[in-house]
Formats: structure tokens, C-alpha cells, sequence
């Protein structure tokens, strides 16, 4: 059962996401939310956020859960191979960038000068990585990662492909649909990060040729 201290804290929580996507981060402030939630100005220092960076980083939080992002990230858990989780991993990223895009491009431009977007914003990418991470370090367990591909390099350039300024670009500017992307990326995966196992074998350990005689003969 919620309290009239959640039921004030999901007011505020609508009132900033509405502000912020409409005004900025910097354009609005910790009275203009509470002005919008109708809450008094005391009340919230009091008893929901110290700041608007602590604001900001409940709201990432709680649309986390208000989405229900974690039913996009389930598959992954449910992943029976390292292939399977590093695919379910890409689409559920780029699903997830559907549904928070515009908050994303809001928190990602705020990180640059306000502390308290950036730990939003950081906390964010370090969970989007270190699915990636999860996934990839599964594969290379099970002998598919290419030899040619360090793990972090790896993470490092689907962080990039599937990153929020990729998002805007492609979905957003070019107007690719959003399976679309997740086709593409996981078609990349494919031919530069990934090989059959025994090709990882091969390229890890090649036989030395033998040394051949003059009569044409291996010695």
C-alpha cells in the first residue's frame, strides 16, 4: 500500500521528467518541480531530496522500475549460451533506449556540468556495460570470441554502437526502426567479434610446418 509520502514522491517524479524534457536540466529547479507536483518548497528539502542532483538520480531509478525495464533484461538472464545473452543483451539495450531516449539525451547533455546528472548518467552506462561485459566474458568462456578482439575493446565499441548519440542518430535523425539497429549490430558481432570455436583454436595455435627435405620428403 503507498504512502502519501510515495504518492508526493511520484508527483515529484512526473513533475521533474515533464520539466526537465520540456525546459533542460538547467532550465529548471528544485522549486519549479515542486511548484509543478504542488508540493511547498520545505517539504520536499525536508522529506524527499536534498537536492535536485539527488532528485535526479532517484528519477533514473524509479523510471527504471516505472518502465519496467527489468522485463527487457529478463531474456538475458535467461540466456542458454553466451550467444544467446550477448544478442538478448544488444536488443534489450536498444529497447531500452526507446523508452528513455529523450530522458537519456537530457541526463547525457546535464552530465557534462551538474555532478549530480553525471552519477545518474554514469550509473546508467555502467549497468548498459556491464551487461555487455557479462555477455561477452560468456562468450569468450565458450571459446567465440575472436582471438583478434581484447574483451574490453570489445564492450568498448558496442558501448559506442549502441551508445544514446548511435540511438539519436540512427532511430531519431535517419529514421532506422529500432529492430532494425538490432539486426545490424548483432550482424556486426557476427563477422568481426565472434568464430566458431575451432577457428578460435586455430588461430590461437598453428602447427608449425615441417621442414622438407631436398628429395621433396618431410624430414
Amino acid at each position: 500500500m503507498s504512502t502519501k509520502k510515495d504518492e508526493t514522491r511520484l508527483r515529484l517524479f512526473d513533475a521533474a521528467r515533464g520539466l526537465f524534457l520540456t525546459r533542460g536540466f538547467h532550465g529548471v529547479s528544485l522549486e519549479d518541480i515542486a511548484e509543478a507536483a504542488g508540493v511547498s518548497r520545505q517539504a520536499v528539502y525536508k522529506s524527499h531530496f536534498s537536492s535536485k542532483a539527488d532528485l535526479v538520480l532517484e528519477l533514473a531509478r524509479h523510471t527504471h522500475v516505472a518502465e519496467k525495464l527489468d522485463e527487457l533484461i529478463q531474456p538475458t538472464r535467461e540466456a542458454t549460451s553466451g550467444l544467446a545473452m550477448l544478442e538478448a543483451s544488444i536488443a534489450a539495450i536498444v529497447r531500452i533506449q526507446v523508452k528513455l531516449h529523450d530522458l537519456a539525451v537530457m541526463l547525457s547533455t546535464a552530465a557534462r556540468t551538474d555532478a549530480g546528472a553525471a552519477a545518474a548518467w554514469r550509473e546508467r552506462m555502467e549497468g548498459q556495460r556491464g551487461g555487455l561485459r557479462a555477455a561477452l566474458t560468456r562468450v569468450a568462456a565458450e571459446g567465440r570470441l575472436n582471438p583478434g578482439w581484447e574483451l574490453e575493446q570489445a564492450v568498448d565499441v558496442l558501448a559506442v554502437l549502441l551508445s544514446t548519440d548511435s540511438h539519436h542518430q540512427l532511430v531519431v535523425e535517419r529514421g532506422w526502426k529500432p529492430e532494425t539497429v538490432i539486426e545490424k549490430v548483432w550482424q556486426l558481432c557476427q563477422a568481426t567479434m565472434l568464430v566458431e570455436p575451432q577457428a578460435a583454436d586455430s588461430q590461437q595455435i598453428r602447427p608449425k610446418p615441417q621442414a622438407k627435405s631436398t628429395s621433396g620428403k618431410a624430414t
